[in-house]
């Protein structure tokens, strides 16, 4: 039995035992809130036979409870429902990842109690493993209640007076960041970085996005004109309960709260991405809620109303892509055609021509479509090489296995293979790779992997050669895998050689790397970029301000006609260049090229330092 509701197996035990009578054991590190207290010290004392000592209820063990799980969002926290024998129920919210903010929840929590917003009350709290111990609310969401008939009219009634509320507490709550122009600007472009390459088939230009950036920056002033005040940021039907018997609703979602425009809330209640909303309501309510803002013209409260919703319609259009491919959630991409229809809407308010018109030209309504994924499923994993300017670092060991910041240099590769979706794939092993093999085949249980032998190694080129019949597909990723750099924030590499890729214009896509943010074994670049053409360095001379980054996709035909079995994929790359077939992709943020003991160690200093 498990001791405590988060193991590495909690997900195969409770569907084993049904969750129905299982045998858990809290542990609760510090006292609770007496009702809490109360409850629990009942149940405990009652399975004891009244002969135990519950003095102590910072450790309680609780014995025979039911668990339920209770279904979850795009969040990746996990909520139980915890049914004690004397019948009272609480919820645990689990967020094992330690990425949703449960301090905040906490704080804000009280902070809306205080001010007599209706939220659940919080019993229990263990940031360190991630637990909260929560008021059970039921099971009634406003999504709920409006799929089971309740009148509309009703729910976003009390939605808004909810938000009126909270626009009328005069305190701004500690520590919650501000709602700034450049988090709107930074935000929106999720649809110009995520959406549109995918809907589109193909990434904006650099000169498209500069003007898509271009436009929104004067427009996003608009979402000023109004006061500034508590923001909770996802507020919509589903994360709003009528508690049975109360008459007024619960907000269960506010652990991003910032400070920012008052019509933020009210614009994300009404135009909700998930659903429509009746146009007689969004108008009440919109009326309602303008009508309780003190000072406030109306043409300010429309500009500001009219760019947040275009911010968010554009924004979520970009972060349910990211939900569908990245996060594995595709249920999210059904709602991009009525984000479209709330989209165009909003585009024909009169201070959004431009936009408009920018639009109509890049992505006609045509491409507004739901966005697809490239077929690139297959990838390959160099890892035969001796890493022979390491030195004493690969004598014993292989140069993929070296740990850079507490990680071995091949895993970065298998987490960037997760991140875009792809299971099946090829490594190559010869030195030492049985040492390779035993490693992934302990820490990479999620993939499908196949392992080429090579007696000797057969360089980058003939590696691949030797290991096409293993692929099922024309193109497919390859990844040297010493291969170390960090992310740019809006988009992972792989992500956009994946957008660029087509396979009518290109044999090879490169990844390359800005030569101004390589850390370590720098030397001169591999190649420049003159009007959109890649030249190779073939001559080793300076001017060439970029390197190759380690990682490209290229196509089985390429191998077409080649008779010999060792060469380098260089060869192939000088191939598809003359032939004007060789794509690219800059990574601007920092790479790591360890290529001997001394960028080795530059690497591992920066890496501390941060």
């Amino acid at each position: 039995m498990p001791k405590d509701l988060r193991n590495s197996q909690r997900e195969a035990f409770l569907k084993k035992n049904h969750i129905d009578n299982i045998k858990c054991a809290f542990h609760w590190r510090q006292p609770v809130e007496s009702e809490f207290q109360a409850d629990f010290q009942s149940d405990w004392q009652a399975q004891l036979g009244g002969n135990g000592d519950t003095s102590g209820v910072s450790r309680m063990v609780l014995h025979y409870m039911k668990i339920v799980p209770l279904k979850v969002d795009a969040s990746s926290r996990k909520y139980f429902r915890i049914i004690l024998k004397n019948g009272k129920t609480y919820v645990l919210a689990d967020d094992e990842l330690k990425k949703n903010k449960l301090p905040e929840f906490a704080a804000l929590s009280k902070f809306f109690l205080n001010h007599g917003v209706h939220t659940p009350k919080v019993y229990f709290e263990d940031f360190n493993q991630g637990f909260l111990l929560l008021e059970d609310l039921g099971d009634d969401t406003f999504t709920r209640l409006l799929d089971k008939g309740v009148d509309e009219a009703f729910l976003y009634d009390l939605a808004t007076d909810a938000l009126i509320k909270i626009a009328n507490i005069n305190q701004r709550p500690e520590n919650i960041a501000d709602l700034t122009k450049r988090r709107l600007i930074d935000d929106i472009c999720f649809f110009a970085d995520w959406y549109v390459p995918m809907a589109k088939g193909e990434p904006l230009t650099e000169f498209e996005r500069k003007e898509f950036v271009g436009l929104v920056e004067p427009l996003a002033d608009l979402a000023f004109k109004v006061p500034m005040g508590i923001v909770l940021w996802d507020y919509h039907v589903d994360n709003i309960m009528l508690k049975k018997g109360e008459n007024e609703c619960d907000v269960i979602d506010f652990q991003d709260t910032m400070w920012g425009p008052v019509t933020y809330d009210i614009m994300s209640l009404l135009e909700d991405a998930r659903r429509d909303v009746s146009l007689s309501v969004q108008s009440t309510m919109k009326e309602k809620f303008f009508a309780a803002l003190n000072g406030v013209k109306r043409q300010d409260f429309d500009d500001s109303y009219a760019f947040l919703s275009l911010f968010r319609h554009m924004r979520v259009l970009g972060r349910f892509t990211i939900l569908g491919f990245v996060n594995n959630k595709p249920q999210y991409l059904k709602f991009v055609p009525h984000l479209w229809d709330m989209l165009s809407k909003t585009l024909q308010y009169s201070k959004f021509e431009e936009i408009r018109k920018w639009l109509e030209a890049v992505l006609p309504q045509e491409k507004r479509v739901i966005p697809q994924r490239k077929p690139i499923n297959e990838a390959m994993v160099l890892a035969a090489g001796r890493g022979v300017r390491m030195r004493e670092l690969t004598d014993h060991l292989p140069k993929p296995l070296v740990k850079v910041g507490n990680k071995a240099l091949i895993d970065y590769n298998f987490e960037r293979l997760k991140n875009i979706g792809i299971k099946d794939v090829v490594v190559n092993l010869c030195y030492q790779g049985d040492l390779i093999k035993k490693h992934l085949e302990e820490n990479e249980r999620d993939f499908h992997i196949t392992y080429s032998l090579e007696d000797e190694a057969l360089e980058t080129g003939g590696g691949i050669k030797k290991a096409l019949d293993y692929f099922k597909n024309e193109a497919f990723f390859v990844c040297n895998s010493d291969v170390f750099f960090e992310e740019e924030k809006l988009k992972p590499a792989m992500w956009k050689m994946l957008d660029a890729w087509n396979d009518k214009k290109f044999d090879i896509l490169l990844l390359l790397q800005d030569l101004n943010n390589v850390c370590g074994d720098k030397g001169v670049g591999d190649y420049r970029i003159k009007s959109g053409v890649l030249e190779r360095n073939r001559e080793k001379t300076d001017g060439f301000d970029y390197m190759f980054g380690g990682i490209y996709i290229i196509k089985k035909s390429v191998f077409e006609g080649i008779k010999k079995d060792k060469f380098s994929a260089r060869d192939l790359f000088d191939e598809a260049e003359k032939k004007g077939k060789l794509g690219y992709v800059v990574n601007h943020s920092t790479f790591y090229h360890i290529g001997t003991p001394e960028a080795f160690n530059a690497a591992q200093e920066k890496i501390k330092k941060q």
